[in-house]
């Protein structure tokens, strides 16, 4: 369990980026929504899952957490990675 100091702490470093600040403050998109989600597919990124949401990855867990169906925990980490991967491609776009 991540304690609440933890995650603080861990935000407060020097070296971490609100990404989200970046590119509401700097960026200009034709889009209703700024989510990782919508610039990430504006972008040409696709999920592997027809339904991304970190609110049902919650859902999803809580899922798994009650059944251990490792279909469930394979979509959790397929979303998850995918996430991580939309958000490299957002980086790498701002930085060219």
């Amino acid at each position: 369990m991540v304690s609440e100091d933890d995650l603080e702490s861990f935000f407060d470093n020097s070296k971490m980026i609100d990404l989200y600040n970046v590119v509401f403050k700097n960026t200009d998109w034709p889009l209703a929504s700024y989510s990782i989600k919508d610039i990430a597919a504006y972008l040409g990124f696709k999920w592997r899952d027809e339904t991304p949401s970190g609110a049902l990855s919650i859902q999803w867990y809580n899922e798994y957490l009650k059944t251990n169906d490792e279909k469930i925990k394979k979509r959790i980490l397929d979303y998850n990675e995918n996430d991580c991967k939309a958000t490299m491609i957002l980086k790498d776009f701002l930085v060219k």
